[in-house]
């Protein structure tokens, strides 16, 4: 279970600009297999004729396509599945006052974002599906770690602080095929909070909460099998932004350079409007637990290290990046001897999930025959870059090396 009440939530995505000023950002997805972000908008057109535009960035932030859906809902979730025939959107859809009465199950077209090439999701091509008659205001997410679709509904036609309903848990194959058995279902009643995304990981459903421009936004842990809530933490995350509003939430997992089989998180969105055009900003709770050690390229030309055990190295233990490295520079041929280390030497770079949000300095050390009669003491910078480098005047030989070294992601 992930750690909701953290000191220290890194951030992902900074002021990504979304599709529209017409209406903020309702949902994000992170989709691990093409590691790109899925955010989902309404462009504000009123009742049965909503538009909801579905925009993907790369893991930065930065704009890729986008393609826009015709008798969609309010964009209030969405999820991607990976197909051999390619992605699929699952969104809510065939809206009644703006709000859906069924999910749309949509291969995704980029570029179908002006009118006339938009997709409709009434029309044959599109599967639509109810899992549960007589329900209101549904929609679904995706858990990516084990494969299943989270179908949220409602009993009563209410907003979602004043009402009540459940969420149940599919196998995604099967409904993708029209079968849907609930593997488990959580009901919920009025909670008095706006509802503003919703996702699940490792036996545990999560639901966000908030309001525009109130100091309210809360994420919710609560135990599938039991129904009862475990954590509630109130995030104050990416303080002072125009229009600040919590907006979607999701399962992190699969991040650039992690190791297959790495413990997944949640991450969550605010959404901003600045002086112009809108904005999406989202960060992560950190992994629960310790992760193993990620070995991190380098120059095997210039470098080597003391043994396999001391090649540069990386792990993530909750809220903390560890790094553990012992390198010795190689002979430039034809020269067959040792270069000194340079001042302000970069030793390799850090992938984006374990690089810190402002410089870290670090102590290492150097062989003793290297200094001899002096410290063993050395310096090490890590930039927002990723870059591990090398501060010390003294024109090091030998190897240097940090065991013990790590910050706050």
């Amino acid at each position: 279970m992930i750690k909701l009440a953290s000191p220290v939530r890194p951030v992902l995505v900074a002021g990504a600009p979304l599709a529209t000023e017409a209406a903020v950002a309702q949902a994000i997805y992170w989709d691990p297999v093409d590691q790109l972000w899925y955010v989902s908008q309404s462009d504000g057109t009123p009742g049965n004729e909503t538009r909801v535009i579905i925009s993907r960035y790369t893991v930065d932030g930065t704009p890729k396509d986008a393609m826009y859906l015709v008798n969609s809902g309010h964009g209030v979730s969405l999820g991607v599945e990976q197909t051999p025939t390619g992605v699929h959107v699952w969104t809510d859809a065939l809206p009644d006052g703006g709000w859906a009465t069924a999910l749309a199950r949509v291969p995704y077209v980029p570029g179908s974002n002006t009118p006339g090439t938009e997709v409709d999701v009434s029309a044959s091509s599109v599967t639509t599906f109810r899992p549960r008659t007589g329900v209101f205001r549904v929609s679904a997410k995706i858990d990516p770690t084990c494969n299943e679709l989270i179908y949220r509904w409602q009993s009563d036609d209410k907003s979602s602080g004043t009402a009540s309903g459940g969420y149940d848990r599919y196998d995604l194959a099967a409904a993708a095929a029209g079968t849907f058995t609930p593997l488990q279902t959580v009901a919920f009643g009025p909670s008095g909070k706006t509802l503003q995304g919703y996702t699940s990981l490792d036996g545990h459903l999560y639901q966000y909460y908030g309001q525009q421009e109130v100091d309210n936004a809360t994420v919710t842990c609560t135990d599938w099998a039991t129904g009862v809530q475990l954590q509630s933490v109130l995030l104050r995350d990416f303080p002072g932004l125009n229009n600040r509003e919590p907006e979607g939430l999701c399962t992190y997992v699969g991040t650039p350079g992690d190791p297959v089989g790495s413990p997944g998180t949640v991450a969550f969105g605010i959404a901003a409007k600045p002086a112009t055009g809108r904005q999406i900003n989202i960060a992560r709770f950190p992994h629960a637990g310790t992760n193993p050690w990620v070995k991190v390229p380098y120059d095997t030309a210039l470098y080597q290290p003391n043994s396999a055990n001391y090649d540069p190295q990386y792990r993530i233990s909750g809220d903390q990046v560890h790094v553990h490295f012992s390198l010795s520079k190689k002979p430039v041929p034809p020269s067959t001897t040792v270069p000194a280390w340079g001042q302000t030497e970069t030793l390799f770079v850090l992938p984006p999930q374990a690089r810190p949000h402002r410089t870290q300095r670090l102590v290492g050390v150097v062989s003793g025959g290297a200094v001899d009669g002096d410290t063993q003491t050395v310096r090490f910078e890590v930039t927002t870059d990723g870059a591990v480098t090398l501060f010390d005047e003294r024109n090091l030989v030998g190897w240097v090396g940090g065991d013990f070294s790590f910050w706050l992601c």
